[in-house]
């Protein structure tokens, strides 16, 4: 699964990568389809002359300005095509690879919780093992108290019947006791 997840990893920065290159390229013609100007000189002498050289400049510039402005947006086409492409492209990539980490992060995590349990049942374990020992010692030290006093003595009272245990489940885990030995 790592594999995948790396392989989606770079197939998804190069995919948007490529929509950032696409982005700015549409971005660039929009700006310049928007930042059109002409510059109109009068003519100083209003000949008829000059009146119909001012006209034809004017309708070659308009002339000019149409076919760019023509090509422009066809450029835009091709590219907002290529760009919602590569987002159709890149949206399900995403998707899958944020499937894949939440999958592995609940492995993970399902790892660290078998790991922790088993801390948890050795603690016990050895807990269990220690009370064990307490009462071995008591069972040898209060026969002996008892003499020493010449009265009957309990030293240690034992309430206590049971410890935290982790048992494992058919669909998880239950914090649960154990009776002490």
């Amino acid at each position: 699964m790592k594999e995948n997840i790396a392989e989606l990893k770079l197939e998804i920065n190069s995919l948007q990568t490529e929509i950032d290159v696409l982005q700015t390229q549409i971005d660039a013609l929009r700006q310049k389809r928007s930042s059109f100007r002409v510059n109109i000189s009068f003519p100083q002498y209003h000949t008829p002359e000059a009146l119909a050289e001012f006209g034809q400049k004017n309708a070659e510039e308009a002339a000019q300005w149409r076919e760019e402005l023509k090509e422009i947006n066809q450029s835009l086409k091709v590219l907002e095509v290529q760009l919602n492409q590569k987002r159709k492209i890149l949206a399900p990539k995403k998707s899958r690879l944020e499937w894949y980490e939440l999958q592995e992060q609940v492995y993970l995590g399902g790892k660290h919780l078998q790991e922790q349990v088993q801390k948890v049942n050795q603690q016990a374990n050895q807990l269990q093992a220690e009370i064990q020992n307490l009462k071995q010692i008591y069972q040898e030290l209060n026969p002996l108290y008892c003499q020493w006093v010449e009265n009957a003595a309990n030293i240690v009272d034992f309430q206590a019947k049971t410890i935290p245990y982790v048992y494992v489940k058919e669909n998880g885990f239950e914090l649960g006791n154990k009776n002490i030995d």
